[in-house]
């Protein structure tokens, strides 16, 4: 697997912030297979798992928003 950790972040942070499920597009609310396609459609795929993935949202201040009765949405407001 080749990391790319970094790229990531630094790209996340200069196109998305933390959003609600009031403020963001809704296909911009995904969970974190849909987050993991949308960063695969820009970085090699698998440079990153799913549990790095969600360590590197907190950290970036995202929360995971219960979305329906089951399931947990991440937020990705777009930046302009």
């Amino acid at each position: 697997m080749i990391d790319k950790t970094l790229e990531i972040k630094a790209f996340l942070k200069g196109h998305y912030c933390p959003g609600s499920l009031e403020d963001t597009k809704p296909e911009l609310q995904l969970n974190t297979s849909g987050v993991l396609q949308l960063l695969f459609q820009i970085f090699p795929i698998d440079c990153v798992d799913d549990y790095d993935l969600h360590n590197l949202l907190v950290q970036l201040g995202y929360t995971p928003r219960k979305k329906g009765s089951i399931e947990f949405v991440w937020c990705l407001k777009e930046i302009h």
